[in-house]
């Protein structure tokens, strides 16, 4: 059982849980971050349909924490990617909490490059999660929540909010974003040791509707990737970040990472999705 400060922070050097153990993942934990992912199938199956399965590859390592980024965790155990939006809020995945954990298993840890490195990391204790109303597991529409913490990200020199894109952006084709986390780095391989970030194009929302036709591409959905440049399995929920601005969040893509199916982003500067931000982060 973890033990918290009465600011709502874990002890520095205090360790939860190892993820991994001479090498060798437990099942828990690869369990904890699996059934967090929807992926889609790539490639059609016996009936000829397309179906959803579970979600950084040709990236590069990082050596310093990016001061936004957070790992969600359950239990100890990485499930998902965050940002910091403000004093005691961050932005995630509404699927990373369907079906919702238990809060008093949810962590945010803050100042990392190395996944399981909690010695040196910052851990927040979460307060409560939001999920859009609007989310739809079976479509992915409107794929976001907010997760607030018991005490403030700012009172940390190293941690910072990322500003959020507005509504009036226009979002440009072919301009590139940067999406970073510790998910995969291959198809079937594990979750990474060390914080990757990938460099990706924006796909045409056109292009990906029809290159993922007849699965349905939600009207609160950004697409953005390049054959070999994609996140993929334990990303979910992290930020896409342009010009120093978070402009999506992980949602899902397909189920070999870097293949030339776009991945799947929520759109923050949309505008439905923004008003929900605002009215449970004040952002």
């Amino acid at each position: 059982m973890v033990s918290f400060n009465k600011m709502g922070v874990v002890p520095a050097g205090l360790v939860l849980l190892a993820l991994c153990v001479a090498g060798v993942w437990s099942n828990e934990a690869q369990d904890a971050w699996a059934s967090r992912q929807r992926r889609v199938q790539a490639t059609p199956n016996g009936d000829g349909q397309k179906k959803f399965s579970g979600r950084i590859v040709g990236g590069t390592e990082l050596t310093e924490p990016l001061p936004y980024l957070l790992s969600l965790r359950d239990s100890g155990f990485h499930i998902c990617g965050a940002s910091i939006i403000n004093a005691k809020h961050a932005l995630s995945a509404a699927h990373c909490q369907s079906p919702p954990s238990d809060v008093n298993r949810l962590t945010l840890l803050a100042g990392i490059t190395k996944r399981t490195d909690e010695t040196n990391g910052i851990l927040f204790k979460v307060a409560n999660v939001t999920t859009h109303p609007d989310f739809s597991l079976k479509t992915y529409l409107s794929d976001v929540a907010i997760i607030r913490i018991v005490t403030s990200f700012l009172d940390h020199p190293n941690l910072a909010a990322i500003p959020l894109i507005s509504t009036t952006y226009k979002l440009r084709v072919s301009s590139v974003a940067s999406v970073s986390g510790w998910g995969l780095t291959a198809q079937d391989s594990m979750l990474a040791p060390t914080l990757r970030t990938v460099r990706i194009p924006i796909v045409s929302y056109s292009s990906c509707v029809n290159k993922w036709r007849p699965v349905p591409i939600v009207w609160t959905a950004i697409c953005a990737g390049h054959p070999g440049r994609d996140s993929c399995n334990g990303d979910s929920g992290g930020p896409l970040v342009q010009d120093g601005v978070q402009i999506g969040l992980v949602s899902w893509g397909a189920d070999r990472c870097g293949s030339d199916y776009p991945g799947i982003y929520t759109y923050v500067g949309n505008k439905n999705i923004r008003k929900f931000i605002e009215e449970n982060s004040g952002v």
